[in-house]
């Protein structure tokens, strides 16, 4: 039988609620029982009943007190998200399209189809998913059509206002004009870490059409930047760190 961790977890908040309020009422009634004040002049005198007792319940009082302040310092440990919980949380409720959206919904493109069941292009997975960066190498083919096309650079192939094939060194020319894009597209994610937006996902996927590669990216960047590899930093700093090498280069 599976365990109802919400009951159990509401159960244990209002039990120890309770079990706070219910020690605090009884320890003060009960000190309130076994001693009296006295007012004489201007002076307040206690007299006591039963001195051990008082004592007793005294002590029971600040027991109350202390357990109320420890069960609330635990409450607020399990309550509050940890940074790792609310990355996920923000990852999760991006999808919804409304900033500060807590309700996690799927998009409607994504619900599975009986009807269509064709698995998707390796093109369409590399825009919805997110691989790891280190898989994006060049392969042959693109290594000999960078070969044949790499000395040919026209408006038709730049990336951003281009309208005909991506060449080799269009990659490069990206990464210097648009060291920000050139980041967001290879890390497919914004440049403050959250997933990338709609429209956005519309553009890559059309330069990507074009020719527009990750591997390639990647390459010109871990040469412009002399790094054997991508470090493992915010999209924010690696970003930074590029636009430095770009403009050093650029008025160097």
């Amino acid at each position: 039988m599976p365990v109802n961790y919400l009951n159990i977890y509401v159960f244990a908040i209002f039990g120890g609620l309770a079990a706070t309020v219910g020690g605090i009422f009884i320890c003060y009634t009960g000190m309130s029982e076994t001693s009296y004040l006295v007012y004489r002049g201007m002076e307040l005198t206690t007299f006591y009943l039963d001195k051990n007792r008082h004592d007793l319940y005294l002590n029971g009082l600040v027991y109350s007190i202390t357990f109320g302040i420890a069960f609330l310092l635990v409450l607020a440990v399990i309550v509050i998200p940890s940074p790792e919980q609310i990355q996920k949380r923000l990852a999760a409720t991006s999808f919804t399209g409304s900033p500060g959206s807590t309700e996690i919904s799927v998009p409607e493109e994504k619900i599975p189809d009986t009807e269509d069941t064709s698995p998707l292009d390796g093109e369409s997975m590399e825009i919805e998913l997110e691989p790891d960066i280190e898989s994006y190498e060049v392969d042959d083919d693109e290594e000999e059509e960078s070969a044949l096309t790499g000395g040919i650079d026209d408006d038709d192939s730049d990336v951003v206002y281009g309208t005909g094939r991506i060449t080799d060194e269009a990659h490069k020319s990206f990464v210097i004009s648009s060291p920000d894009s050139a980041v967001k597209f290879l890390m497919r994610k914004e440049l403050d870490g959250r997933p990338l937006k709609s429209n956005q996902d519309e553009i890559y996927e059309a330069w990507q059409e074009r020719g527009l590669s990750r591997g390639k990216l990647r390459k010109h960047i871990l040469k412009i930047m002399e790094w054997e590899s991508v470090p493992e930093l915010e999209v924010n700093e690696i970003y930074n760190q590029v636009k430095d090498k770009v403009y050093e280069i650029s008025h160097s």
